[in-house]
């Protein structure tokens, strides 16, 4: 008989996957797989449960939020494993899973996918050559959101308590010097933030990058140049409505395959780094990409016809700003 790890968070969102545990067991039992789950108590439990499990899973499954995913993971890869990878999203924020299609507590539908179709090899990310992530790597100012909202905040507003903890920080932002070195060559530039994404958005941002694809061997950078603090409210509608890839006073874009970030602030107090939702490495450190790392299941093709309809868009409202009088 096929087997199935399954580690789930039951503090994920609002926390009601212990509820639809028997749908998920049911579905996969069905499909011919025994199903082993694992509920995460403590930090680093996943990590040392994955070290010590047996090796002859056919998949493992994720049920949380970016983090969870994350976790396992990393996990995963730091022992060499790379069993198909299943999400089932249950969390607050679910920014990778959205891109792929599946529906955030649609537990029945996310189950389907693993049972009914085939992993896809994608590009994950590396930092500094240990880190691992799938969705984003970001810096800078707001991108420390995640880790500063209240649980129990989060998991009565969700997503609404990123904006509102985001808000809080306004009234201190400032410009923020970092030298950003690709492939092609090195560039300095104030900027509040940036986001080193593979797939097209983060923080419920689902348009950030409609060129996005997590099979072709690079990431987009996205940075908000720290211009008028006037104009940052502007810029957040055209991020949200995807209209944003041709406002270069505002916004740096790259598509490369490898990044070095420093900061140029001695005193600037956020140093670290933001993988997936969680607290990464200190500037500076490199981001690579490795072209399709890791099989993951998703809805890909209904992934791919959505990225192709943004990139249409796209371009349509940047050819008609091009010939517009």
């Amino acid at each position: 008989m096929k087997k199935v790890k399954l580690f789930y968070n039951p503090f994920s969102g609002n926390k009601t996957f212990r509820f639809d545990l028997d749908v998920c067991i049911g579905i996969f039992q069905q499909a011919g797989y025994e199903v082993h789950p694992y509920r995460t108590m403590i930090p680093g439990d996943i990590e040392a449960h994955i070290a010590q499990m047996d090796k002859d899973y056919d998949i493992v499954i994720a049920s949380g939020g970016d983090g969870t995913v994350n976790i396992v993971l990393n996990a995963l890869m730091h022992n060499h494993l790379h069993i198909p990878l299943g999400i089932i999203p249950s969390g607050t924020a679910n920014d990778f899973a959205t891109f792929l299609g599946l529906k955030t507590g649609d537990v029945t539908d996310a189950c389907h996918v693993m049972v009914e179709t085939e992993p896809q090899w994608i590009d994950i990310g590396v930092v500094n050559d240990d880190i691992y992530f799938i969705n984003v790597c970001a810096g800078g100012l707001l991108t420390n959101v995640s880790q500063t909202v209240d649980k129990n905040v989060k998991n009565a507003l969700g997503n609404l308590s990123y904006y509102l903890k985001g808000m809080e920080q306004l009234p201190n932002f400032h410009k923020i010097p970092f030298r950003i070195t690709t492939s092609t060559g090195s560039q300095e530039v104030d900027m509040y933030l940036y986001m080193i994404l593979n797939s097209a958005g983060t923080g419920s941002f689902t348009k950030l990058s409609p060129e996005a694809s997590v099979t072709d061997g690079v990431f987009e950078f996205i940075g908000i140049r720290a211009n008028s603090i006037l104009d940052f409210p502007t810029i957040l509608l055209r991020l949200v409505a995807g209209d944003h890839l041709s406002d270069e006073k505002n916004i740096l874009y790259i598509r490369d395959h490898f990044f070095q970030i420093a900061c140029l602030d001695a005193d600037f107090q956020i140093m670290e780094s933001s993988i997936d939702g969680e607290v990464g490495p200190k500037m500076p450190f490199t981001v690579r990409v490795l072209p399709k790392a890791y099989p993951i299941y998703g809805k890909f093709e209904q992934c791919n016809k959505i990225r192709r309809s943004k990139q249409g868009k796209v371009f349509k409202k940047q050819s008609e700003r091009l010939e517009s009088p």
